[in-house]
């Protein structure tokens, strides 16, 4: 892992910036489960890989079906709240489809118990499961199956969010404007090199000033570190295209990939190609701002700031 204590440069003082970029619910998993299956051959971590182009593309046959109601009365701000905001029963209909289709495809046996206990739950336990994915306090025996529970709540925000208008969810200091989660990543687009952070589970993206730490917004003393060249060389990927931004002040890191570098990203699943950068920060004593819910086991982060 190499480290750079020099920011990248970017633009400042721009104006009219979008500051949230909504998503298509049926074109986001689909480009899931494509860059997913691009990254597995070859990957250390081919088989979880392709576990999970399956479960994203059980996330778009799901979009596909599935268009959740958007509540009649909606928030000034943070419209699709997800702590606080009532489910549909859309989202279980949503779990329904992405059960259905994994029990009939090849998962590894961790994974087959936990779709079949998931089977079995009535409602209310589902609920509560639910309700524990989104405060991000899943541990133990819940994990597998609330990796899940996770896949089904993103296909139910995502399709909240996909049917909002951006002046619906104005600018919030700290997380998701339309769901106030967690971001996963940031993105560094190709053209005007803006940078935005990607919802955790709604798939909206909002904007954030380059060069600017995402947890505390300190502007100072932060640090560049990317995969050294063997290290990316064994995952097969360009060791540029993605820095784990960590700043002094808080302790904290988010990674952040380069579009330019890589057209094809995909943030969930280029971030899960990736994890051998977050086990080096932990190792140096940084902690993750941010979450993949799919990789909620073992993630060193910060308490949710919302």
């Amino acid at each position: 892992m190499t480290a750079d204590p020099q920011s990248p440069s970017g633009p400042g003082g721009l104006t009219d910036i979008p500051h949230l970029r909504l998503p298509d619910a049926q074109a986001l998993f689909r480009r899931r489960a494509e860059r997913f299956a691009a990254l597995a051959p070859g990957h250390t971590l081919s088989e979880y890989l392709e576990l999970l182009g399956r479960v994203a593309e059980a996330q778009r046959v799901a979009a596909a079906t599935l268009t959740p109601a958007l509540p009649r009365a909606l928030a000034p701000e943070r419209p699709l709240d997800a702590t606080n905001l009532r489910r549909g029963p859309e989202w279980l209909a949503a779990l329904k489809v992405v059960l259905d289709a994994l029990s009939a495809a090849e998962v590894p046996g961790e994974s087959r118990a936990a779709l079949a206990l998931l089977a079995e739950l009535p409602p209310p336990e589902l609920e509560a499961l639910a309700d524990r994915v989104l405060a991000n306090a899943v541990a133990g025996a819940d994990l597998a199956a609330g990796a899940f529970v996770a896949a089904a709540l993103q296909v139910h925000f995502t399709g909240l969010a996909a049917q909002l208008t951006p002046d619906a969810a104005p600018r919030t200091r700290d997380g998701c404007p339309a769901c106030g989660s967690l971001p996963v990543v940031g993105i560094v687009l190709g053209d005007d090199k803006l940078r935005y952070l990607v919802c955790s589970l709604c798939g909206a993206q909002w904007h954030h000033t380059r060069v600017q730490c995402t947890a505390c917004h300190e502007g100072k003393g932060l640090t560049y570190y990317q995969l050294g060249a063997e290290q990316a060389a064994a995952a097969k990927l360009p060791a540029a295209y993605v820095k784990a931004e960590a700043c002094a002040a808080c302790k904290a890191y988010t990674k952040l990939f380069y579009v330019e570098q890589a057209p094809a990203l995909e943030p969930f699943a280029d971030d899960v190609a990736t994890l051998a950068l977050d086990l080096l920060m932990a190792e140096e004593g940084w902690a993750r701002h941010g979450v993949n819910l799919f990789l909620m086991a073992g993630e060193e982060r910060l308490p949710d700031r919302r």
